[in-house]
């Protein structure tokens, strides 16, 4: 260190000046030894002649040297001389190894502290007493043990990789402190509470037993009535609605009245009384790098928790090697920034209790988990997200009233575009054993969808359900690997494309993505498991994938394409933008195709453009068809249900009004007018106008 260097030029010329001292002492012993012995020849000294003289008490030192062998010899100025010398030399080398003592002590510190807090270095392992490049060149590392089980070599590196990645240090620091913040809210709130309830009391002996809070909102709402009638006649009304005068009050009584702990269940309080656990918590959880907080005063239950269960160690163990998965095929910067994005949220999929993972206010994962509920218990039914399905359209199939021929054990469905994973889950749920190939382009989502598989769904569950990150493309020579551009939205997850409005990114929450393609055949190739029957084909095809339908569906063989029992979903012409539009030759194939289903030609606007074209008959939910014959129906006559299910029909049949005013929706979306695909494969993920 540079004290020592420079204590180390000082030392060093006090130490050459000591020595000097000393030489030069001895040099005058020496020549004063000569002289005297030439003198002795010369004249002769009589002791008698000589007197000694004593010395006080102040000459111990020098009676000292005086028995020192050649001391007595020298003269007063060189015994001063030489006594400089040695306190000089003993000073510099007293110094010298305080100074060696200290920095090694020092160094030894430095090094222990650097051990400590190396994360792969344990306890136990510093006690052997090696250096730390010897233990970790013997693999040592920290052990992290969760409960009666020890992480295996790899998952414990996993584990370290999510502590140093997540810095989950850091996150236990800020967790504690928005803890504490949380606490102090939750005394204020009781606080408030408590005097509010005791205002409340006041009031009502001294008024009767009226309600207060309902009588402050009322006497706001009369304020309000006459000072918007006062403006209005004095010609100064700002033209506000009353509506919005009652929603002030609305928000008012959220917060003054109707139940929880400060009498207002809003979500005001709520966000200040709750700690926000994220997925990063999650995962720091998982690999034992944080602990969340306790409180010693609050009731247990107010404690700071995620329901994913971790402290199964099969959960645990599924996470880390999920990590392990994203870490190979995402960047380092969007797991994290996913991560800090997504929170759990409790949830029902048609009366199953789930707590899924997705960003707040997500209104995407909103609208697909009304799609999931349509119908269930009095609800009402949608199409997609916030599209409320029409009466007529009640016969369409659903997700959770799929023929089942179609699902169950040696069964596929393929869900092309699956978002958070929420139409896997519940074919998880409704149909036991379906295998289930969930194809997803965009990392966040798919990241996160494998948190809400790996959090609410069995070990035996997952084992069917095949989650695969990749986008489907075109078969172009045989070419099994080309990208594209996507943005990812938090706000709305389940709209992941290449054609969105360049102004409506968002550059503090929008990810944009490079999405590798692959070829449906590859894809299955490699999620369809084992025990799966070689060249089973697909039983049902979800195609909710933000216009993917037209790379997808051109590129099948036609045998392949007539193979697959049941499509779901719906086709995006009318939704492209115009310069991001695949060609009209390629959207004929794919309408042309699709349109033969039912789902398509009952509600896509695209299949009146074949009028005549024949759909496959809509099958009952609960006729069983084996080797041709239909059976187990819930009807008693079992030959209508053949003739009604073996009817054929044609798209204006099934189409109904639907069609009405095609031509001009046509012409408009132009559906016959787009050359070629240049649009369609140019990598960006924007559309510089919104044009139509």
């Amino acid at each position: 260190p540079p004290h020592a260097r420079r204590f180390d030029l000082d030392s060093t010329i006090l130490y050459h000046t000591a020595l000097y001292l000393l030489c030069y002492c001895v040099q005058n012993k020496h020549d004063n030894h000569n002289g005297i012995s030439r003198l002795r020849t010369m004249v002769a000294i009589s002791r008698s002649n000589v007197r000694r003289v004593r010395r006080g008490n102040g000459g111990g030192v020098l009676d000292m040297l005086d028995s020192i062998p050649y001391v007595s010899q020298l003269s007063s100025a060189d015994r001063l001389l030489l006594l400089c010398g040695v306190a000089l030399l003993g000073t510099v080398t007293f110094a010298s190894v305080f100074l060696v003592s200290g920095i090694m002590t020092g160094s030894s510190s430095s090094t222990e502290n650097n051990l400590a807090n190396d994360p792969r270095l344990s306890p136990e392992l510093r006690k052997m007493g090696l250096s730390d490049q010897a233990l970790l060149r013997r693999g040592g590392g920290k052990r992290i043990v969760v409960g009666p089980h020890k992480l295996d070599s790899e998952e414990n590196a996993v584990a370290l990789d999510i502590i140093q990645i997540l810095d989950c240090d850091a996150l236990q620091d800020e967790m504690e402190r928005e803890w504490n913040a949380v606490l102090d809210a939750k005394k204020l709130v009781k606080e408030d509470s408590e005097r509010w309830q005791k205002e409340e009391e006041e009031w009502n002996n001294n008024n009767g037993n009226g309600n207060r809070r309902l009588q402050m909102e009322l006497d706001s709402v009369q304020d309000a009535v006459e000072f918007d009638m006062g403006q209005q006649e004095n010609g100064n009304g700002d033209g506000r609605d009353f509506m919005m005068d009652e929603m002030m009050v609305d928000d008012f009584g959220d917060m003054m009245g109707g139940g929880g702990e400060f009498g207002g269940g809003s979500d005001y309080f709520d966000n200040k009384t709750q700690l926000k656990l994220t997925a990063r918590h999650l995962f720091c959880l998982a690999a034992e790098g944080i602990t969340l907080p306790k409180s010693t005063t609050l009731d247990e239950s107010d404690d700071p928790s995620i329901h994913c269960d971790i402290d199964n160690f099969e959960t645990r163990e599924s996470l880390l090697n999920l990590w392990s998965s994203a870490r190979a095929q995402i960047s380092e910067d969007i797991i994290k920034k996913t991560l800090g994005l997504v929170t759990e949220h409790k949830e029902t999929l048609r009366g199953h209790d789930v707590h899924v993972w997705y960003p707040n206010k997500d209104q995407g994962s909103e609208g697909m988990l009304r799609v999931l509920n349509s119908a269930f218990e009095g609800s009402l039914t949608y199409n997609f997200d916030s599209e409320q399905a029409e009466d007529g359209q009640d016969d369409l199939y659903r997700f959770w009233d799929i023929p089942s021929q179609f699902v169950g054990e040696n069964k596929l469905f393929v869900d092309v575009g699956s978002a958070l994973g929420f139409t896997s889950m519940i074919m998880a749920y409704e149909y036991p054993r379906t295998t289930v190939v969930s194809i997803e382009p965009a990392s966040p989502s798919w990241l996160i969808q494998n948190i809400n598989f790996r959090c609410n769904l069995s070990e035996e569950q997952r084992s069917y359900v095949h989650p695969i990150l990749a986008g489907v493309g075109t078969k172009h020579h045989d070419d099994n690997d080309s990208f594209t551009k996507f943005v990812w939205k938090p706000s709305m997850t389940t709209a992941s494309r290449n054609w969105n409005i360049e102004r409506d990114f968002d550059f503090g929450q929008d990810i944009e993505l490079t999405v590798h393609l692959r070829t449906l055949r590859a894809i299955l190739a490699e999620a369809t498991p084992e025990d799966l029957p070689l060249g089973t084909p697909i039983s049902v095809l979800n195609l909710d994938c933000e216009g993917c339908e037209y790379n997808l569906i051109p590129s099948m063989h036609e045998t392949s394409f007539k193979s697959i029992g049941l499509i779901l979903g719906r086709t995006n012409w009318g939704f492209i933008p115009t310069s991001k539009k695949p060609s009209s030759e390629r959207a004929e194939d794919t309408h042309k195709r699709v349109c033969t289903h039912y789902n398509f030609a009952r509600r896509c606007k695209e299949c009146c453009d074949f009028p005549t074209l024949p759909v496959r008959p809509r099958l009952p939910s609960t006729t069983v068809v084996e080797n041709g014959e239909f059976g187990d129906a819930d009807v008693e006559d079992e030959a209508n249900i053949s003739s009604a299910a073996l009817e054929s029909k044609t798209v204006t049949d099934v189409a109904g009004s639907m069609c009405d005013g095609f031509d001009a929706w046509a012409e408009e979306n132009q559906l016959h007018d787009v050359p070629d695909d240049y649009g369609w494969n140019e990598m960006s993920a924007y559309v510089k106008m919104d044009s139509r």
